[in-house]
């Protein structure tokens, strides 16, 4: 592309799993529409495809990834960017706008995209239109459309264009909010505060009324109008809310998920309803609307285009093992190459009676490349659950070419820019396979998804639903009944049996199917070869829009495969826990799972082992501490074996909680028996939901911090001890960090802000570690 075409701009994305890319190239597909034309790289391509010295004009969407740091695909870029030879004018022909995408159950929310802010700026780069942080913890998209929508006008003004609408170069005319209307950027129907436009969008109450019987769909192709003459009432296509209880009692199948049946699922397709229960909504839900939404103008996202198209080989027909699990696509994170590992081993840590039930894995990984250390972790390839592929399969009317082989093609003159083929999706595969090894089905619907659904639904009323969940003015609804609710396309298609998607929109939109990372448990120096992990199994009810009750994708597939060979952790004669002798077992037939290690270097062990350590690790985030604890009794062990009395070993603490000690308390054996042979120093625990009789008792993890505070600081502030924090991100990790703030501040006689640097600086020295997840 000529650098001097008008309204070129630079665009570049740096993305670990796909998001800020998929983002990167909506604003792509939709800048034409704007009178612009952006330049798309990955910020891998730097000094490649691209080079910054030599541009004018950028916008850049990148994500956060571990700690606060780059993706990938962005190291190299930053490690150049943040070059100190660099002079303070390096950068001061650049005009740029970041779009930073990140999860504030994270202590250093969107780190990285800030980071790039104050770099280019320390460069001389000068910001024409102010950045977006946006939230995965509450949604992207509450950020993400307006900052796009905000974006245009200003990006156009900063090329030197007239913000005057020009139909003439694809640009629509702005529309009054009475109909639907195909979003533009124009935002003065959008709810969107032009001097903010990253703000939370206006709720429901802040839209207009509107009684117009009829929904008019601006498109390219001019205007069609469709009747809406019942959107004044609410539209009730479905009762989720009074028979929407869980049903954790449910019989899991082989796939973790909680079949449909006749009873339980009736469908009149004539009428375009499904009908659960004879109950009458009262409020909304995924499938019904109440005022004002229903009886609101909607603005819509354009309508992704067509670019795919599925042509079937009947006379061609190949086995599973001739399938490619997913193309030639490489798998993020991967510190080795994919292999096979066996199950050699599983037992259930926590009683029958415990509220989540937590599996211990042991692996074989003699033939798998893997070089780890205590509190690596490696990812599992995973399929998705059998039982909602057959439905998925069944619904789509495509049950009889399941095992059909088809390969896909780009349609001739589509309309997508840069359209590819999914590197993920082999070049001749089956329904069957794609939809169980290539796609994630699970994933909640994106708008786009829920966009292009519309034109493949035919009663009038299950559409008006799906535009107003993918509309501007339903962004409330969106969140509270796709995004919250975990809704699949799967229970879309089921709550709306009119919508009948073809094969190939579905597999534009279905994102890739990823691996599963779990945190290692164990120390190589008690078996190299031996590798053991622990994980609840999740449980999802049959709720908030789920047409079925299911499990976690591989934590339902694990605990499928190892049925026949669990076993529990008993209690001996004198009280104490001892585990099952699973060497002893004899397995019939051993499960394979295929595994690769995953980069990290930041949550292991201090190489001076005369560096005191607190743990802090709750539920299954003890995991990566049981392999520190194995790896330093085996240390300890063979100092004593050679007499070496020069190797020092300093204090190791151990915070770990649970709900009920006698139903939940994992590894417990484990610990004991540290704390009794001296590995570890010192072992506080707590028992959230277990009766007090009367006495004060620590419930939580940082109620013992603060029962411990004054030796614990001595340790962290006085002692350079490292302190590690393994779990929920969400709560856990973020109450712990309170917590500390609060206990520094006391213990120095110093104010929050100080506290914060203090804490701040721990994290810049690698003495506050965190392995968190949501």
């Amino acid at each position: 592309m000529t650098k001097g075409m008008q309204g070129r701009f630079l665009l570049l994305y740096g993305s670990q799993t796909g998001q800020a890319k998929a983002i990167a190239e909506e604003i792509y597909e939709n800048a034409p529409h704007h009178g612009l034309q952006p330049e798309i790289h990955c910020l891998s391509m730097t000094d490649k495809k691209f080079s910054l010295e030599k541009e004018a004009c950028m916008v850049m969407v990148v994500s956060t990834t571990g700690d606060g740091e780059p993706p990938e695909t962005a190291t190299k870029f930053w490690r150049r960017l943040k070059k100190k030879t660099l002079p303070g004018d390096h950068l001061a022909h650049l005009n740029y706008a970041i779009l930073g995408l990140g999860d504030s159950n994270y202590n250093n929310f969107c780190r990285n995209p800030k980071n790039f802010e104050q770099r280019f700026e320390e460069l001389g780069a000068k910001q024409f239109y102010p950045s977006g942080f946006a939230d995965d913890a509450v949604g992207l998209e509450v950020v993400v459309e307006p900052w796009i929508d905000g974006l245009w006008p200003v990006l156009r003004k900063q090329l030197g264009l007239s913000n005057n609408e020009c139909t003439s170069n694809g640009v629509m005319e702005p529309t009054e909010n009475k109909s639907i209307t195909q979003s533009t950027g124009d935002d003065s129907d959008s709810g969107t505060d032009v001097d903010n436009p990253y703000g939370h969008r206006k709720s429901h109450q802040d839209v207009e009324k509107r009684t117009s019987p009829d929904v008019k769909i601006q498109t390219e192709a001019g205007t069609r109008t469709m009747s809406n003459d019942n959107r004044t009432n609410p539209t009730t296509l479905n009762n989720d809310t009074e028979n929407d209880k869980a049903d954790a009692n449910q019989t899991s199948t082989d796939s973790g998920t909680s079949p449909l049946t006749q009873d339980s699922l009736r469908t009149n397709q004539s009428e375009g309803e499904t009908v659960v229960d004879s109950t009458q909504n009262k409020g909304p839900s995924l499938t019904c609307s109440v005022p004002p939404l229903s009886e609101s103008g909607l603005t819509l996202p354009l309508l992704p285009p067509a670019y795919l198209e599925v042509q079937f080989h009947k006379d061609l027909v190949m086995s599973p093992d001739q399938l490619t699990l997913q193309g030639s696509a490489s798998y993020p994170s991967a510190q080795s190459d994919v292999s096979m590992a066996t199950i050699v081993s599983a037992t259930k840590l926590t009683r029958d009676d415990a509220v989540k039930t937590a599996l211990d894995l042991e692996l074989d990984i003699s033939d798998a490349p893997i070089d780890y250390q205590p509190g690596d972790a490696f990812s599992i390839i995973c399929p998705n659950p059998s039982t909602e592929v057959d439905l998925l399969i069944q619904r789509l009317g495509l049950s009889e070419q399941a095992d059909s082989v088809f390969s896909l093609q780009l349609i001739a003159n589509t309309k997508k820019r840069r359209a590819t083929i999914p590197d993920y999706i082999p070049k001749t595969c089956t329904v069957r396979h794609v939809l169980t090894h290539c796609c994630d089905i699970r994933t909640p619907m994106k708008k786009a998804v829920l966009r292009m659904l519309v034109e493949h639904t035919e009663n009038a009323r299950e559409k008006r639903r799906l535009q107003e969940l993918c509309s501007k003015q339903g962004i409330n609804d969106y969140g509270a009944f796709i995004r919250e609710g975990c809704v699949s396309i799967l229970d879309v298609l089921i709550a709306f049996p009119s919508c009948n998607p073809p094969l190939g929109r579905l597999l534009e939109h279905l994102p890739r199917l990823l691996p599963r990372p779990y945190s290692i448990s164990s120390s190589p120096l008690v078996d190299p070869k031996r590798l053991h992990f622990v994980f609840n199994i999740i449980e999802f009810p049959h709720s908030h829009g789920r047409a079925m009750a299911r499990q976690g994708v591989c934590t339902g597939w694990l605990n499928h495969k190892t049925q026949p060979i669990q076993q529990q952790v008993s209690t001996d004669v004198k009280g104490q826990d001892v585990e099952m002798n699973m060497a002893a077992l004899s397995i019939s037939e051993k499960s394979k799972v295929l595994i690769f290690a995953r980069t990290n270097t930041h949550f292991r062990l201090p190489e001076d082992p005369s560096t005191p350590i607190i743990m802090i690790g709750p539920g299954t985030g003890v995991a990566p501490f049981i392999g520190f604890l194995e790896h330093r009794e085996m240390q300890l062990n063979k100092v004593a074996e050679n007499g070496d009395d020069t190797i020092k070993f300093a204090p190791s603490w151990l915070f770990f909680g649970c709900r009920h000690k006698e139903r939940d308390f994992l590894y417990r054996h484990k610990l004991e028996h540290f704390v009794k042979t001296g590995v570890l120093s010192r072992l506080h625990v707590s028992f959230s939901r277990d009766a007090t009789n009367g006495t004060i008792a620590p419930k939580y993890v940082q109620d013992n911090l603060r029962l411990h505070s004054t030796d614990v600081l001595d340790l962290l502030l006085e002692k350079n001890a490292i302190l590690y924090v393994c779990g929920d991100a969400k709560n856990m990790a973020r109450n712990v960090n309170e917590t500390l703030l609060e206990l520094i501040g006391k213990h120095t006689g110093k104010g929050a802000y100080d506290a914060t640097l203090i804490l701040a600086k721990l994290r810049e020295e690698k003495r506050y570690r965190e392995d968190i997840w949501t």
